[in-house]
Order: structure tokens, then C-alpha cells, then sequence
């Protein structure tokens, strides 16, 4: 499955847009006062709480240094906009279609809040050494974040993620310090594009030995159901502490080329 192409989100937002107008036309005629008042009062937030979950799920568009920015301003826009329908609706009950509405807004920040940056590779094939000296160097300069690495040794083919970081709060919010964390991340990572900010993947080698060994590797969420198959991406830093990282193994490089495919969600999320 590809990625959605341009086309595809200028069709998204193009029907989300006609939606909301029709909501917005149909809203005119509510009666001024009750519940109908309240919705009629109400339906600039509620397309404002839409479209920032709907950004949300496209802000690893944005470059790495506005990303930050990007989420102070969802998260803003969100409280404000939640506290006028709430505020509409004081003393009386929420109705469940907007307290959902506000849910899956705060949940999509919730997920672009903990996404960091990813490197895919971008060459046939690559295979990444132990990570040591990365290791050390994230260490010295503080870095209290999450780092995924590949497994040292063993190849990862085109478009597979390869490497993944979550910066800390304090990393995050500090453009000089992520941007060297980023490059020291990103010299392991040569041969692979990135970074592209995103939620984790993980990419799992899945087998058939009636076939013979593997038959392709499986991209998803991290948080995902755990499929079949060794996961390629081991943890090298979490919250900060190192990780042990197993050195390559002999002759896992030889491992023949298998199609790397992605299941739906990995897909959008990016």
C-alpha cells in the first residue's frame, strides 16, 4: 500500500470542506434558543475541533523545526474551542456526538505529542553497524529520550524504517539541542531519508518455512497487535537509560531481498 499522494489529501480536505459548509447551511436554521441555539452557537468550534484533529494527522508534513509549534497550536485551539462547548452546554448534559468530537481531538494530539522522527531507508538494501558511538554521544549531551536502532548486522530494504527517535521534553523545546541530537542520529542512518516526523513503526521479518525462510517484512505501528514474524527495530535508549544492543551476528547480512509492505495504519499515520 503507498502513502496517500497529494491528490488524495486535496480530495480529503475538498470533502471534509463541502461537509462542513453543508453542516454550517443546515445549522442556520436552528431555532435561536435550546438545544438547537446551542449547536447553532456552537458550530464554529465544532468545525475548528475537526479540522485540527484532521491536521493532526498530517503534521509530520511539517519540517522538523515547526513541528513543536504545530502541536502548541492544536493543543491551544482545542482547549479553546472545547471550552466554549462546554461552556454552552453548562448545566446540562454534553451531548455524545460532541463529547466524542472532543475525545478524538485530544487523542490525536495525544498521538502527534508522542511521535518523534523517522529514517527509512532509501537504497536497495543497507545494513547498520552496533550502534556504540551513537550511543555515547546522545548520552554526553543528555539526550533523556527513546532511540530505535535496526538490528547491527542485518539488511533492511527499501522503505522499511530503519531508525526512529522520541526526543525528551527538554530536548524537544530546545532547537539547538535537537537539531544536534537529530544530526548525531542521522549519521547513523546514512542511506535512509529522514527524518520525517511521525509516530514509531516497527517492521517485523515474517517466514514461511514451507517456502523456504522469509517472505517479507511487515511495517506497523509499534503500538500495534504484535503479528508474526522478529521485529528488526531493537530499543537502544528508553527514557534516557541505554539499552543493551546484541552485536551483529554472522553472516546475517547475506539475507536475500524480501518485499517490504505496510498494513493500513502504518500508512496513515504519516
Amino acid at each position: 500500500m503507498k502513502p496517500p499522494s497529494d491528490v488524495d489529501r486535496l480530495v480529503t480536505w475538498a470533502a471534509l470542506l463541502g461537509a462542513w459548509t453543508e453542516f454550517a447551511k443546515s445549522a442556520a436554521a436552528f431555532p435561536d434558543d435550546g438545544e438547537g441555539g446551542r449547536f447553532k452557537r456552537a458550530v464554529p468550534s465544532i468545525v475548528t475541533i475537526q479540522a485540527v484533529t484532521h491536521a493532526l494527522g498530517e503534521i509530520h508534513e511539517l519540517p522538523a523545526d515547526e513541528h513543536a509549534l504545530g502541536l502548541d497550536r492544536a493543543e491551544m485551539a482545542i482547549r479553546e474551542h472545547a471550552g466554549v462547548i462546554n461552556q454552552l452546554w453548562a448545566g446540562e448534559p454534553l451531548p455524545e456526538g460532541l463529547v466524542e468530537l472532543i475525545e478524538d481531538a485530544r487523542a490525536a494530539l495525544a498521538l502527534a505529542a508522542s511521535a518523534g522522527f523517522e529514517w527509512a531507508v532509501a537504497q536497495e538494501r543497507a545494513v547498520f553497524p552496533h550502534p556504540a558511538e551513537l550511543l555515547e554521544a546522545l548520552e554526553s549531551i543528555g539526550f533523556a529520550g527513546d532511540l530505535f536502532v535496526p538490528t547491527p548486522g542485518v539488511p533492511l530494504f527499501a522503505g522499511c524504517p530503519a531508525v526512529f527517535v522520541r526526543p525528551d521534553a527538554e530536548t524537544a523545546a530546545d532547537d539547538e539541542r535537537l537539531a544536534t541530537a537529530l544530526g548525531l542520529v542521522a549519521a547513523l542512518a546514512e542511506g535512509c531519508d529522514g527524518p520525517t516526523p511521525g509516530p514509531c513503526r516497527q517492521a517485523y521479518r515474517q517466514f514461511d518455512f514451507a517456502r523456504g525462510g522469509p517472505v517479507r517484512d511487515l511495517v506497523q505501528p509499534m503500538d500495534a497487535d504484535l503479528p508474526a514474524g522478529q521485529p528488526l527495530l531493537v530499543p537502544a535508549i528508553l527514557g534516557g537509560v541505554i539499552q543493551h544492543v546484541t552485536l551483529p551476528i554472522q553472516g546475517a547480512d547475506k539475507q536475500a531481498a524480501v518485499p517490504v509492505e505496510f498494513d493500513e495504519d502504518s500508512v496513515n499515520d504519516r
